[in-house]
């Protein structure tokens, strides 16, 4: 597939989804570091119950949907928040207040963050991160995008 096919396939689907190609594009390219990219579940509904424990247990608003607990650079990580690609007429593409806040804090602190709108920009994020050529590891995600899904 091209970026463009790509990104027109990422404007139907969900966040969720989306970190989802992501994380197996990250695994399948990576094994030997694949368990240092987690995810955060600090976003979706809850119940007031569930919210009220998660706080009570140290939930931080607006912490990245990802983190590569990988220093490298200087940095000591790579924060990831994930967004759909843009969609006219919608915000879903861009970061709320708390989101810009912690993004400010962790920078302050030594840590990379990113936003990326699909697979395309993740892979070039973590490549220039992991300081490597993004070009080949781009190429290689279009010819093999099925595989993600």
């Amino acid at each position: 597939m091209t970026e463009k096919e790509i990104l027109k396939q990422e404007q139907t689907y969900s966040e969720s989804k989306i970190q989802h190609i992501c994380v197996n594009w990250f695994r399948y390219t990576f094994p030997h570091v694949a368990n240092l990219l987690f995810a955060v579940p600090n976003g979706g509904w809850r119940g007031a119950r569930a919210g009220a424990q998660m706080r009570y247990e140290g939930q931080v608003s607006g912490v990245s949907d990802l983190i590569l607990l990988f220093p490298k650079g200087g940095k000591a990580s790579l924060c990831i928040e994930m967004k759909v690609p843009g969609r006219k007429g919608r915000s879903a593409g861009t970061q709320k207040p708390h989101q810009i806040a912690w993004q400010t804090l962790v920078e302050k602190h030594g840590s990379t963050y990113v936003v990326c709108h699909g697979l395309v920009e993740f892979v070039e994020a973590v490549c220039i991160y992991l300081q490597t050529d993004p070009q080949p590891y781009i190429d290689k995600a279009l010819n093999l995008y099925p595989i993600y899904l």
